[in-house]
């Protein structure tokens, strides 16, 4: 059986749950494929200034089709092939769905829950979805919190959630990232900041989690596995 994980997401008041199920049987996409429509979709960007200016209306209500176009996923498994460890980022229809929950909970100030069997691309979709809101909700506060703080943030182990974001941010387009945006100073530790726009995603850990002030949505890792949960949520 397949091991079952929790993380409770959201910020306020109690929201709803979803399950998510196996992948699609037709899964995995042309991968050859999408990675020709991105640079096709690149070089139309760069060579028509007014579509690169429409990026921002373009994806602001859609994460998933951003994520779809320009996000992207680490496979170390992929090493024993030819394939690449990186790889576009191409949602199945579940986790198509887990966006648009993301997305609601957001949108509606609710939490949620989501239960997910192993290698479903969770903790993935939900770092493509915290830089995408880094990229297009200005000031936006976004919380990560998990047991330990390796868990959260070891800088150069793609386990660590920061380091699933930093793969993605530094896959981006210089024209999609913030301008004067600087890698090395506004990717430290624990932190990931645009400074464009006051955005911010930050990680906490431990019975630290949800000290560091209000969020627009925070991620709770593994919940379930939490040493002093009630400690969490008195915060």
């Amino acid at each position: 059986m397949a091991e079952r994980k929790r993380a409770r997401l959201g910020t306020s008041a109690r929201g709803v749950a979803v399950s998510i199920a196996p992948a699609s049987p037709i899964w995995p996409p042309d991968y050859v494929a999408e990675l020709i429509a991105r640079r096709h979709r690149l070089r139309r960007l760069k060579t028509d200034a007014g579509l690169c200016a429409g990026l921002a209306e373009r994806y602001r209500e859609d994460p998933a089709g951003w994520i779809a176009h320009w996000a992207v996923t680490y496979d170390p498994r992929k090493a024993a092939s030819d394939a690449p460890t990186v790889m576009p980022f191409v949602p199945f229809p579940r986790q198509i769905e887990m966006i648009a929950f993301l997305h609601a909970c957001v949108d509606q100030q609710q939490s949620g829950l989501i239960e997910k069997a192993r290698d479903m691309g969770a903790r993935w979709l939900a770092s493509a979805f915290s830089v995408w809101l880094w990229l297009y909700r200005p000031g936006a506060a976004i919380g990560w919190g998990s047991r330990k703080e390796q868990l959260v943030d070891k800088i150069g182990d793609p386990d660590s959630i920061f380091e699933k974001m930093r793969i993605i941010v530094r896959h981006l387009p210089r024209l999609m990232l913030p301008a004067g945006f600087d890698p090395r100073d506004d990717m430290p530790s624990m932190k990931i900041v645009n400074r464009a726009t006051g955005a911010t995603i930050t990680g906490e850990s431990g019975d630290n989690i949800g000290r560091g002030g209000r969020k627009l949505i925070y991620f709770k890792d593994e919940s379930a596995h939490y040493e002093r949960p009630e400690k969490i949520e008195a915060a």
